[in-house]
């Protein structure tokens, strides 16, 4: 159950940033405020991820390290930067041109993470 909804909350983050990669590619059509949706709901995910692995279990299928749990408060730090950063971000897209170093910004904010708690 709880492996469950941290998978869900991970697979809504990564589908927001699609969205956004999908619209840099032009495989969709730019639209500011689809953006800033997409953005300001990654936001809201980054506030839910420390409750989201509050608990402790495992499973097979997680990608979870167990240093999550033992740096909790690291942990809780980068999804809250991460919140303040996409929030930052959805009040900065205009243009197709604001896209690229938003995700930039994204995708590394993603991957402090992901280096040191996903296997």
């Amino acid at each position: 159950e709880n492996v469950k909804k941290r998978m869900m909350v991970m697979k809504e983050m990564a589908d927001n940033t699609k969205v956004i990669g999908q619209m840099l590619k032009g495989n969709t059509e730019f639209n500011a405020n689809k953006a800033k949706l997409s953005l300001e709901r990654l936001s809201s995910l980054s506030l839910e991820t420390p409750e989201a692995f509050k608990v402790n279990s495992t499973d097979p299928k997680s990608e979870a390290k167990p240093a999550i749990w033992d740096e909790f408060d690291e942990f809780t730090r980068l999804s809250k930067d991460l919140a303040e950063t996409t929030t930052l971000l959805a009040g900065s897209i205009y243009t197709i041109d604001d896209l690229r170093p938003a995700l930039r910004k994204v995708s590394s904010s993603c991957k402090a993470c992901h280096s040191k708690y996903r296997e």
